[in-house]
């Protein structure tokens, strides 16, 4: 049985929900919202941060890694989609700061030869149940599943994933930006070419 099936062991940043770690340097003053509905300002230095895309609400999520653990969130348009490479401009009026985003993505892959294994899986095995009802002793059976546990073949490859991040922050119309986040993160996917069936 030939398919295709990828197992994430690592989720993709402008996919998925892991943080991508890195600093954050303010170059000027800046005034950011945090997730409490509080202006908060960010005096000028580096900080470290991190920064990641919430599938919930569609927005990305800038973290201080103080003691508050402050967040401040900048809403992603419903049309608008972040690249796995290239770059994307959203406006104040469109992230919900006062403040213009501009972010640069950058992604490389490299694939392993395939391989193949056996490993763990499970998989429903039905079996009836019947017991003696009315009168006459007629039996009544009913069929249930249970979860049996079994080893299946794979042939698969390892693709190992790098990606940078870098987004700029310029207070609402400044040409010069405030202040910028980089980070990078690397992961691994396993791609599945083919399996048997769990046995």
């Amino acid at each position: 049985m030939k398919f295709l099936f990828t197992v994430l062991l690592a989720a993709v940043f402008f996919v998925g929900c892991e943080r991508i770690e890195g600093q954050l340097n303010v170059t000027k003053d800046l005034k950011l919202v945090n997730s409490n509905g509080d202006t908060h300002l960010l005096r000028v230095g580096t900080y470290s941060a991190d920064l990641r895309e919430s599938t919930f609400g569609k927005k990305i999520v800038l973290r201080l890694n103080n003691d508050a653990n402050e967040k401040f969130h900048f809403l992603i348009p419903g049309n608008t989609s972040i690249p796995d490479n290239g770059t994307f401009k959203l406006s104040s009026s469109q992230i919900g700061q006062n403040v213009d985003l501009a972010g640069e993505v950058r992604t490389s892959s490299v694939d392993s030869n395939p391989q193949q294994m056996y490993q763990a899986c499970t998989y429903n095995e039905p079996y009836t149940v019947c017991q003696p009802a009315g009168p006459n002793g007629q039996e009544i059976c009913q069929t249930y599943y249970r979860t049996v546990y079994g080893s299946q073949w794979i042939q698969f490859i390892d693709r190992t994933t790098h990606q940078d991040v870098r987004l700029s922050i310029a207070a609402k119309g400044d040409t010069s930006e405030s202040a910028q986040f980089s980070g990078n993160a690397s992961w691994i996917q396993r791609i599945i070419l083919n399996q048997s069936f769990c046995r």
